[in-house]
């Protein structure tokens, strides 16, 4: 068993990612690093990490971060020794591409067009961002590096240097693998008496709480304060809003009140207490700040003395929309709908389902740390391999798969939906991306090779449906979520998932046009691209001779009758009990 948050997991973690995107352990280490902590989409990452071409001066990884506000350009090493300290060229070669992220012209210029055309683009659509070049390690900590940049950075004002190795990464890795799900119970002291309002939405507390009274609850319960909250603490940015709570908090405490938007806390249940006949104690009962952990932490990092107050507001909320409460406190900042999703009406139904094959879905998710394994369901994964099976929502699902929780969510989920459509999705998913994993290697370095990047899965199950819908009937009874779990429908599947491939291979070539379309990336989310080939794909499967493919109808009655059958052989085979008498 590998230790939750260990450097072995993060190995496993770099692997599979290597594998997933066809590229080696070094860029897929960035991708990692990008999905974890900056909360990058994992196929977007995996895209910016296998631009390879060499003469890439550095420069593994380029993206903007809207938390931020900053343009973060990485260079990942991975070692093959991870008992050594990082070696100072690596640093080295970090600093030579600064003249290259300062000027992209320069990386055009040395055979590297679309790097510069991706730094340019982030420059030009990002134009406040702060550059942050960072070097990050699973190798040791080297402090010759520390020092250098620290001298760099008092140097070159208008770029910051970031070093992080192996043992902040493991740190930081840990905190979000083992981050609580909020404050069993604890009491908030108000500095004065408290406004009680009630109605729809539950019961709710207003009052004014002091600096100290927030620090005494993160002193005692750390992140746990947070598990609410979709980020955590962003850093003190120079310049940043944090820096100006935290010096609002440490030179005007008297005026902080006025200054700051508040702290909102949901809780299961709170009872208020009266002490001297004057309500200013709260008792709550799994509880965390949903909004307003920039503010505690910021009071927190001050050290701001009790005459600093803040507005602070406890909901205790129904369950049915605590979601909305989390979503919409936070809806300036850039909140993952699905995580918020995971918790509605329809969801819950299915995670009941689905618990009774011992499939653990759409888990809360843990910070920012995406869980894997066969047996967990990821809710925005799910999402998107179910929008894929329909022309409607393909290009959504690969270019913009938050959009797919918001107008067209009650279509991918409508009421009443069935877990075996969403569990045919999801297998049909990972077998899409196995089977275009599988082609990549088969073909090597082809130069169309592009057409086969992460997002060619969600096409690989648009063919995959068609292919279905002409050889079977996926509203049979007999298509639930025991018949799925067998080898028999597995195998049935991934007939239909390997013809999906080569068919949706075949046809991309076919159709591909780089005067036309652009480059690989933009051709695969263009809508014009999706009218050529749905109309080519129509035609390929219409000509497909009867019984091609399996009928999965009749898959599943044979796997059922052989699940009968050998339960039946066993019953016969238990051995009688030894009746006589001694």
């Amino acid at each position: 068993m590998v230790e939750a948050g260990s450097l072995d997991e993060i190995l496993e973690s770099l692997d599979e990612l290597s594998t997933r995107g066809g590229i080696p352990r070094g860029r897929a280490f960035a991708a990692w690093y990008a999905i974890n902590f900056y909360n990058l989409d994992e196929d977007d990452a995996l895209e910016a990490a296998a631009a390879d071409g060499g003469n890439d001066q550095g420069i593994d990884l380029a993206f903007a971060d809207a938390t931020t506000e900053k343009i973060i350009v990485i260079q990942a090493h991975c070692p093959e020794n991870t008992t050594k300290k990082c070696p100072k060229a690596k640093w080295d070669a970090v600093l030579s591409s600064v003249p290259f992220v300062i000027d992209p012209s320069n990386l055009g210029k040395n055979g590297r067009p679309d790097l510069e055309e991706t730094i340019s683009s982030l420059k030009e659509s990002n134009p406040d961002f702060q550059i942050m070049i960072c070097l990050i390690t699973l190798g040791k900590n080297s402090d010759e590096i520390r020092g250098s940049v620290v001298a760099h950075s008092k140097r070159q004002k208008d770029i910051e240097f970031l070093f992080v190795p192996q043992e902040d990464i493991i740190s930081r890795y840990k905190a979000l693998v083992l981050a609580g799900q909020g404050v069993p119970e604890d009491t908030l002291e108000f500095c004065g008496g408290i406004i009680e309002d009630k109605g729809e939405y539950g019961r709710a507390w207003i009052g004014s709480v002091s600096a100290t009274e927030l620090q005494r609850l993160h002193g005692k319960h750390g992140s746990d304060l947070f598990a609410g909250n979709v980020r955590l603490f962003l850093g003190a940015r120079k310049g940043g809003i944090n820096e100006q709570i935290i010096n609002t908090a440490t030179d005007s405490p008297g005026i902080f009140w006025a200054l700051n938007n508040g702290v909102t806390i949901v809780a299961d249940t709170a009872t208020a207490k009266k002490p001297s006949g004057k309500i200013n104690i709260l008792s709550l009962k799994r509880f965390s700040i949903v909004n307003g952990c920039q503010t505690t932490t910021s009071l927190v990092q001050a050290q701001a003395a009790a005459e600093a107050k803040v507005l602070v507001r406890v909901i205790a909320a129904k369950n049915s929309i605590k979601t909305d409460i989390v979503r919409y406190n936070n809806s300036q900042n850039a909140i993952k709908i699905w995580t918020v999703r995971s918790a509605d009406h329809v969801q819950q139904v299915l995670r009941g389902e689905f618990k009774k094959i011992n499939v653990d879905y759409a888990p809360k998710q843990e910070g920012s740390r995406r869980k894997k394994g066969d047996k967990i369901i990821e809710l925005d994964k799910v999402a998107q391999y179910i929008a894929s099976s329909e022309t409607e929502f393909l290009i959504q699902a690969i270019d913009n798969k938050s959009e797919l929780f918001d107008r067209p969510y009650q279509k991918i989920f409508p009421a009443g939906i069935r877990a075996s459509t969403v569990y045919l999705a999801w297998i049909i998913g990972g077998k899409a991306d196995s089977e275009r994993q599988s082609l990549l290697k088969k073909l090597n370095k082809d130069h169309n090779t592009n057409l086969l990047s992460v997002t060619s899965s969600y096409w690989i199950i648009f063919c995959t449906y068609k292919l279905i819908a002409k050889f079977s009937n996926l509203e049979s009874v007999h298509i639930d979520l025991n018949t799925m779990n067998t080898t028999e429908f597995i195998a049935a599947i991934t007939k239909y998932v390997s013809k999906a491939t080569d068919l949706f291979y075949d046809a991309a070539l076919d159709t591909y046009d780089r005067d036309e379309y652009g480059s690989f990336k933009a051709t695969l989310r263009s809508q014009k691209f999706l009218q050529k080939m749905d109309g080519k794909l129509n035609a390929r499967v219409a000509r497909l001779p009867p019984k091609s493919l399996p009928d999965l109808v009749n898959v599943s009655k044979g796997a059922k009758a052989n699940a009968k059958a050998a339960a039946k052989m066993a019953s016969r085979e238990l051995p009688k009990c030894d009746v006589r008498s001694a």
